[in-house]
């Protein structure tokens, strides 16, 4: 039986076939043995009372009476692909005291009120029990001064803010983590030319009397 042979045009398409399907064949299998690796991210949120995002007040009224007890949970993720070891700072602020910057990466230059700190293994989910009340509010005529908070049963006392007639307070939350390169902690990491960082807050006013 008389073989047919393969033309020169013909061969020249079929090693083009091939080599087309081999590309496309090498490129699937790298892309399933060495898939691109997952973003690098940190979050954080805030739930209120009976964990849900809401009912962060009694009544949904941000006026707090002293001894008003609050009842929030914080939420860490960390999906950083490694063990991280992570660091809470809270700190009171009103709406004037500068807060963290997203632009530049730099934090509120506020002295924090209190910490959470805890290693974090990658993709662990930690929550933090967040039970905190006034203490104490003085008057300095049209001023307000935050003068007594009480957190998860630890007091602090003194001069923690200030606000006209009590008005806009808040709760900054921020993010640090133990940066090797830097061998101490930061608030920020650079990546696709831009800061990265993760902070949250919650605003409040002192407006009512005490509770008797």
């Amino acid at each position: 039986m008389r073989r047919k042979r393969i033309s020169s045009r013909d061969l020249r398409l079929l090693v083009i076939f091939i080599g087309i399907v081999t590309v496309v064949t090498s490129g699937v299998a790298y892309r399933t043995l060495n898939p691109p690796p997952s973003e690098q991210f940190f979050a954080m949120w805030i739930l209120g009372f009976e964990g849900l995002a809401q009912n962060y007040y009694p009544d949904d009224n941000p006026n707090l009476a002293v001894g008003e007890e609050l009842n929030w949970t914080l939420g860490i993720y960390n999906h950083m692909r490694s063990i991280q070891y992570v660091v809470v700072r809270v700190k009171v602020l009103n709406s004037t005291l500068v807060g963290p910057d997203d632009l530049t990466g730099t934090p509120s230059p506020i002295t924090p009120l209190y910490e959470f700190t805890r290693v974090l293994l990658d993709n662990e989910t930690w929550s933090i029990p967040f039970i905190w009340n006034i203490q104490n509010i003085t008057q300095r005529g049209p001023m307000s001064m935050l003068s007594g908070l009480l957190v998860n049963q630890i007091p602090f006392n003194g001069e923690l803010a200030m606000a006209v007639s009590g008005f806009n307070y808040r709760l900054v939350f921020e993010l640090w983590f133990y940066d090797q390169t830097k061998n101490d902690l930061a608030f920020s990491w650079r990546e696709d030319d831009s800061y990265r960082s993760v902070w949250t807050q919650v605003w409040f006013n002192a407006t009512t009397p005490s509770i008797t």
